[in-house]
């Protein structure tokens, strides 16, 4: 049996549901279970939430069990806590008998309770005396248990008549004696014990290394990164801290896009396991499983994206010659451009190497706010790219394209054509008379820009913005004839790059994406165009020069031709700029803003809401948070505003941003929380539902990253790591780290090695693992350990503590509990261990089906 029962505590008023386990090793002798925990000013108590259970307690003759609370304050933890009366009240069955309490015992500031209680659940509410606040621990132990075996039976008995009469400082007094520690021994200590015969509880045990999780970043791959390109050749190595692998090669499982690495190309060292391979051209699923010494299971799951070509980029001035200006250079990946490699060069040439055969998209740009940009075939060579200065600003007033092409610079052998465009708006002519509502759509003129042969055709404007001009954006659309034409994912990758830049304000805003980079998703399949899209940019208030540069390409070949539609170049004179932070001490986001140039004539409302990126037209669903920035607001910051954690539940599919807007171009984007993964947890263990109540309760936390340090394991692998253990630190050590359910397969271990040899035990070790995996089903894989389940079944994960602080680990705890099956705070374990029944299970209302949560257990 694991005392892992059940701690409630209270915050400034709020309840926040928990677990605490007892922190073994550390506890005196006899104690069964503590606590700890601080009473704060604003609360002046703390509430423990307790569990009598047949499977924590052996019940007394009186079908109840006699315990012993005594709460002391923890030195060395701040300012000391003065025990005050502790209460003991039933929440859910269970009944409170014989209830006594102190605020002092003798020679001692610590209080003490004694009850009996029959099982159920109770609420323990400990205080300070004189509003005293501090840390403190509260320790349950079994009444008249005098010689601290965790049992009350005859002995006991005889030890307290020992010692009648014996008082607090005298030679051989003992406070487990003592039983309600008034400072002598005597009769009525005896009676207490008397009437709590039979009573039992497990003693403190030995932690199981298996439950321990290694530290986030523990197993690493070692000159390998999915964030940037990687050799082929060389093989890969998994590094491992804080452990050793396990050195059976056949346990281990490799496999890259699907195929197994078999064990003949594997080398294990203590700390580094070697796969000999050769990754494929392009893109590497990897998915690795394996195991340390202890039996704990390993994963590292990544795709990697590798190549043997080397690509130099050449940077050109617009005559030819070499451009030898400083810049920054970026080839990132088309199929995903969160793979990228970058590097600076003053000599006009930089060498990317390790490129797959896909397309890759360069762009360089020079200190000068200079602009390169080129896609080409990552076996390419070499490539060259003529760097864009800022063109003379054009006098013709046409970003709206009313009047053609006139003022747009066309470049090289690019087909450039004026189309019409029509678009239904909802609302757009909202208040204008019947007929025209009836339109209730605008007609304007276009510029398409398309490819013609193999390579890059571009379009650009340079124009001067009026004063008070805050930002510029421009809208636009990418169409492929390669997407119905059936070639999405290949290496004929058709690409675009559309950019704003500010020549006073030296800023530059861009979209540069590939058909493959995009997606499927992001087409209209029977015309291969996207929605409109945006880009935009701040710029100097005072007065700016703008230039906006479109280009698309065909890749691979010259067929199937692709274009780039741009609807306007617009100015923008929006006032209120928005931002968002987590915060991580009250929870949720804060919202602040600035009000730019003068005071503002009328209200400003500033929306929160999901998002899918960055830009405005990213927003998903209504806004979930708005503010108003009221009319006469002078110029400067405001804020904060908090948006409470609790709101920011439900987040629609494809959220990756919390978006604050007050107009389409002043907005404040802030990535949403993520969910990261240890060395031992599995990913694909994981199920939705369990990542959903996560990520609220981060963002209710306002803790922008949360670490799951374990996840479930599977019968085989517990029986695995059983089966190892028992072979090399003997069956008597792991019978000390399981309750009846693991001491049964423990068992199973004992009688099917009996008689046998170490060699020949491992000989057979498949049909003795398969017996005790056959009875860790037969007892229940989550009463064996709380990280035995099946994944289908049942979710478990750990959520280390260095995701919180000492602020929001108890928002988040706030935020989940409703909805879990369980939920234990782990505090030797460092994490707060999670369970989620599934959906398809019969959870219903955060409860677990199928007969309820699995009891206590030590493991």
């Amino acid at each position: 049996m694991n005392r892992r029962i059940r701690n409630l505590m209270a915050s400034a008023g709020l309840l926040l549901f928990a677990f605490a386990p007892v922190a073994f090793g550390q506890a005196s002798p006899g104690v069964a279970a503590t606590f700890e925990g601080t009473i704060s000013s604003a609360a002046q108590e703390d509430h423990v939430a307790f569990e009598v259970t047949t499977d924590q307690f052996v019940l007394n003759t009186g079908g109840g069990v006699d315990l012993v609370f005594l709460m002391a304050s923890v030195s060395g933890a701040g300012s000391p806590v003065d025990p005050g009366l502790i209460s003991v009240a039933p929440t859910t069955g269970g009944t409170v008998k014989k209830a006594t309490r102190r605020p002092d015992t003798a020679g001692s500031t610590a209080s003490i309770a004694l009850a009996t209680l029959t099982p159920g659940q109770f609420q323990i509410t400990v205080r300070g005396e004189h509003k005293s606040t501090g840390a403190y621990r509260l320790e349950v132990m079994l009444a008249g248990d005098a010689n601290t075996d965790y049992c009350v039976d005859a002995a006991d008995l005889d030890r307290i008549s020992e010692l009648s009469g014996t008082k607090s400082g005298e030679a051989g007094y003992s406070p487990s004696a003592d039983v309600d520690r008034n400072g002598v021994i005597n009769g009525g200590d005896r009676e207490r014990a008397r009437g709590n015969l039979g009573a039992k509880a497990a003693p403190p045990q030995v932690d199981n290394p298996l439950e321990v999780n290694l530290p986030a970043g523990a197993l690493s791959l070692v000159g390998a990164s999915p964030d940037t390109f990687v050799p082929q050749s060389g093989g890969l190595r998994f590094s491992l801290a804080g452990a050793e692998f396990d050195p059976t090669l056949e346990d281990v499982v490799l496999t890259i896009n699907g195929a197994l690495v078999t064990a003949d190309r594997l080398v294990i060292e203590p700390h580094l396991l070697t796969a000999n391979v050769i990754l494929a051209n392009g893109r590497n699923v990897v998915a690795f499983k394996a195991y340390d010494t202890v039996g704990r299971a390993l994963y590292y799951n990544a795709t990697l994206w590798a190549g043997g070509s080397a690509l130099r980029v050449n940077l050109v001035n617009a005559d030819g010659t070499v451009f030898t200006k400083q810049a920054n250079v970026v080839a990132s990946l088309s199929d995903d451009p969160g793979v990228a490699a970058q590097g600076t060069t003053a000599s006009g040439s930089i060498t990317f190497a390790n490129l797959p055969g896909r397309t890759i998209l360069v762009k360089a740009q020079g200190i000068d706010n200079e602009i390169g940009t080129a896609g080409v075939i990552g076996t390419r060579g070499v490539v060259t790219i003529k760097m864009t200065g800022f063109n003379a600003a054009s006098p013709v007033d046409n970003n709206d394209i009313s009047l053609g092409t006139a003022g747009w610079v066309i470049g090289p052998g690019a087909p450039v054509t004026v189309v019409t465009h029509k678009e239904t708006i909802p609302g757009f002519l909202a208040g204008s008379s019947s007929a025209l509502q009836a339109a209730d759509s605008i007609v304007d003129q276009d510029l398409m820009l398309g490819t013609s042969g193999e390579g890059e055709r571009n379009l650009s404007r340079s124009f001067t913005t009026s004063v008070g001009t805050t930002a510029v954006k421009i809208r636009f659309r990418f169409i492929t004839s390669e997407v119905p034409g059936g070639y999405f994912g290949t290496q004929f990758n058709d690409y675009f790059r559309v950019s704003l830049r500010s020549q006073t304000a030296g800023g530059s805003e861009s979209e540069t994406n590939s058909m493959n980079g995009l997606g499927l998703a992001a087409f209209n399949f029977a015309t291969g165009e996207t929605n409109w899209r945006e880009v935009t940019l701040p710029v100097d208030r005072a007065g700016d020069t703008i230039q906006a540069d479109i280009a698309v390409a065909n890749v691979g070949d010259a067929a199937l031709q692709s274009q780039v539609v741009v609807d306007f170049v617009k100015e923008i004179k929006d006032q209120v700029r928005p931002a968002l932070a987590w915060n991580n001490t009250a929870g949720g986001l804060d919202l602040t803003w600035e009000v730019l140039e003068q005071a503002l004539e009328e209200d400003a409302t500033i929306e929160v809401h999901f998002a899918s990126g960055t830009a405005y037209g990213n927003r998903l669903g209504t806004a979930i948070f708005s503010h108003v920035v009221p009319a006469g607001t002078a110029p400067g910051a405001g804020g904060p505003v908090r948006i409470p954690g609790g709101g920011l539940a439900d987040d629609p599919a494809g959220t990756t941003h919390l978006l604050a807007a007050s107009s389409e171009t002043m907005t404040g984007a802030l990535a949403d929380v993520r969910i990261s993964y240890g060395a031992n947890a599995n990913a694909g263990a994981v199920s939705a539902g369990m990542q959903d109540i996560v990520k609220d309760g981060l963002r209710a936390a306002g803790a922008s990253v949360g670490t799951i340090t374990s996840t479930s394991r599977t019968p085989a692998d517990q029986a695995r790591a059983m089966f190892n253990n028992a072979l090399n630190t003997g069956a008597a050590a792991q019978f000390a780290l399981y309750a009846a359910a693991g001491d049964a397969v423990i068992q199973v271990y004992v009688d099917q090695t009996a008689g046998l040899t170490p060699a020949q035990i491992r000989q057979n070790a498949g049909t003795i693992r398969a017996a005790m995996e056959a009875e860790i089903v037969r007892q229940g894989p989550e009463r064996v350990s709380l990280h035995c389940a099946d994944p289908a079944v049942r979710t478990v994960i750990d959520v280390s503590y260095n995701s919180f602080n000492a602020n929001n680990r108890g928002l988040f705890q706030g935020s989940v509990s409703p909805r879990l099956s369980r939920i234990l705070d782990e505090p030797n374990n460092s994490c707060l261990h999670l369970e989620l029944v599934n959906l398809r299970w019969g959870l219903t209302s955060g409860g677990a089906a199928r007969g309820g949560p699995p009891g206590p257990h030590r493991q």
